[in-house]
């Protein structure tokens, strides 16, 4: 009886150890079935109507661009408010997945991405103030619209310019309103850290993609509240009701000089009610004549400017804040002229004539021929730079003073044209205004305080700025290297190393590269010398206290001392090894900052471009983490 017992209970044991491992992996894949489960549920279907969203908000949004692009207003209030109902979507597709906020690390992937929503809304909701602000004065601004009383054709151009302003008048108020919208937006997407995100992710960028993303709301934000002074204005700055004269600067940005180029002529303009006139046209070679050697040569150019040994009115732009330098020109330009006819010095350069000429094609100029922006194989080159340096500098039977004259006639011939356009173009020459103005291929230095603030607001002031953190300004001057700034390529690398302590030390990377081949600069048989060799002054301005460790690269000792509020680092290479067509040359300084940074602290840095660059490529390396960008305007960084 005992024996039978004992066997049925060790029969019975296994039994019993099956059922228990049945029961776990039944609870096992219970569970599994409700994480699956959950996963499709509030995770899987979420993202796929997510990205579903995203894409198809994608195509409204550049529905809306290019109805601006195409000035067909209508089309971008239509893809404003599917837009609108796109967004409201995706926010709710969003909201499924608020199970994420509280995990760590993860939830703060999904704060970014409300941040991203909110912002959104607040950007198109500035997109509707903006587009019914400008219902009423569609056809007057060039955009699609109802018939004007007055056909174009029978309009004066005064009576054009003058409806526009007046329009600009009565839209006052709503950029108030979208200056409050846009700060909104960037109060939310400056909250992103995006050095939380990779780089790549499946081969994708990802990092550079959020930086932009950030970076051009940002920019938007500032943009909108630098506009806003400058609009009241207008009527004033275009001789209504009082003339204006303004003393037009050209600088040649293919000769780099501190200010954006050396200045190779000058022209008198009068603006009356919105009527450009010139009133005389100069090569600054007849300026200097009368002017004279009547000053003793600075000690940077009888550094480095070859056999020159006083000082010129064209060469007074040594300072890289163009007020500074005007300041200086202007002194000196008084002697021989009367500067008190001037109300402000207007600087522009070949890309503003490049880009005026690109919209309003070929225009011919009377006694000086004809001006495109077409490629000249001559110099693989906009035709209209070819022709002026042709007329600045090819030695011909004429005198050098009658030669380069031609801005004043060039620029009345550009102004007629424009003010002779169809209204639909007038966007396209706004654009190009402000895009050259942005980028410092135009500066302004205005007599009147008022003004000038106004002006700065906008950064078209070329100023060096005031700023608490990090700061960089690279200021390259052409002397006696031909116009080879038109081929040379540069580009910055900045290396920032923060210590356990928070000392910050730098090394800062100029590569400098000139692909093109050499040209014939036998003036004497005639030939157009543009690539040659080229001589660099080069300072490097970086914030006050700043102390140089090492430099390489520089044919001089390099010297530190202090101007504009900084500590500038200034080199030399020309002499001994200057930059060859087709050759690389490189300069390297490393230093350590006044400050330190602590932990956790967010990194800042201003880097101010220099007037009559081209966008030099910069690269910022930081922990490990790098941010690559074309530097087309001054780029405040936070990292």
């Amino acid at each position: 009886m005992t024996d039978a017992l004992t066997n049925k209970i060790e029969l019975e044991e296994p039994k019993k150890r099956f059922n228990f491992s049945r029961r776990k992996l039944a609870l096992i894949g219970g569970i599994l079935l409700f994480v699956v489960a959950f996963g499709i549920i509030f995770g899987l279907l979420p993202l796929l109507a997510i990205k579903s969203d995203v894409a198809q908000l994608s195509g409204e949004i550049k529905g809306i661009s290019e109805g601006i692009q195409a000035q067909n207003l209508n089309q971008s209030i239509e893809r404003l408010s599917s837009s609108k109902k796109g967004l409201n979507k995706l926010s709710s597709d969003y909201k499924k997945l608020v199970w994420l906020r509280p995990i760590p690390f993860i939830g703060g992937f999904y704060q970014d991405g409300q941040r991203l929503i909110k912002s959104g809304n607040y950007l198109l909701e500035a997109g509707e103030i903006a587009v019914e602000a400008l219902k009423p004065y569609a056809d007057i601004l060039g955009f699609e619209g109802k018939e004007e009383t007055k056909k174009p054709e029978e309009m004066t151009t005064e009576e054009r310019l003058m409806l526009a302003l007046d329009t600009l008048d009565k839209l006052q108020p709503s950029l108030d309103k979208i200056g409050e919208k846009l700060e909104l937006a960037r109060s939310e997407v400056v909250q992103i850290n995006p050095n939380r995100y990779p780089e790549k992710l499946f081969g994708k960028k990802i990092r550079g993609n959020v930086v932009a993303l950030v970076s051009i709301i940002d920019g938007t934000a500032k943009m909108a509240t630098e506009i806003k002074p400058i609009v009241g204005y207008l009527k004033p700055l275009l001789g209504i009701p009082e003339e204006k004269r303004y003393l037009l600067l050209f600088q040649n940005d293919a000769e780099l000089r501190p200010t954006g180029g050396f200045l190779t002529a000058y022209a008198i303009l009068s603006v009356k009610n919105g009527n450009f006139k010139p009133l005389g046209s100069f090569d600054i070679y007849t300026l200097d004549a009368r002017f004279g050697n009547r000053l003793k040569a600075p000690q940077p150019i009888l550094d480095y400017h070859k056999n020159v040994f006083n000082w010129h009115l064209r060469d007074m732009n040594l300072s890289p804040d163009f007020q500074v330098s005007m300041n200086t020109f202007l002194e000196n330009y008084g002697k021989v002229e009367d500067r008190k006819k001037i109300d402000a010095v207007i600087a522009i350069d070949t890309k503003v004539l490049v880009d005026l000429l690109k919209v309003l094609g070929p225009i011919g100029v009377a006694e000086w021929g004809r001006f495109s922006a077409e490629d000249d194989s001559r110099c693989d080159c906009p035709q209209v730079f070819y022709e002026l340096e042709r007329l600045a500098d090819r030695p011909v039977g004429i005198l050098k003073t009658e030669r380069k004259a031609i801005l004043g006639p060039l620029m009345h011939s550009i102004l007629l044209n424009i003010m002779q356009s169809p209204r639909k173009r007038w966007p396209e020459f706004f654009n190009i205004a402000f895009t050259n103005i942005q980028e410092k291929h135009i500066l302004f230095y205005f007599f009147d305080e008022e003004i000038q603030k106004a002006i700065e607001a906008l950064n078209a002031g070329g100023r060096i700025k005031d700023y608490d953190g990090d700061y960089l300004h690279v200021n390259d001057c052409n002397f006696a290297g031909a116009k080879s700034n038109m081929y040379i390529q540069e580009s910055f690398i900045q290396e920032i190393d923060i210590a356990s302590d928070g000392t910050v030390t730098k090394t800062l990377t100029l590569d400098y590269k000139n692909p093109a081949p050499p040209s014939n600069c036998n003036l004497e048989a005639g030939e157009l010398c543009l690539n040659g060799l080229y001589r660099d002054w080069v300072r490097i301005y970086v914030p006050k206290g700043s102390e140089l460790i090492e430099a390489n690269g520089s044919e001089i000792e390099v010297k530190t001392y202090e101007d504009l509020g900084k500590t500038v680092f200034e080199a030399f290479y020309g002499d001994q090894a200057p930059l060859r067509p087709l050759g690389k040359a490189q300069l390297k300084f490393k230093y350590k900052l006044p400050f330190k940074v602590e932990k956790g602290q967010q990194y800042k840095i201003l880097i101010q471009k220099q007037p009559g660059t081209y966008g030099y490529e910069n690269i910022i390396k930081l922990n490990g983490n790098q941010q690559t960008f074309e530097l087309t305007t001054d780029r405040e960084l936070k990292l």
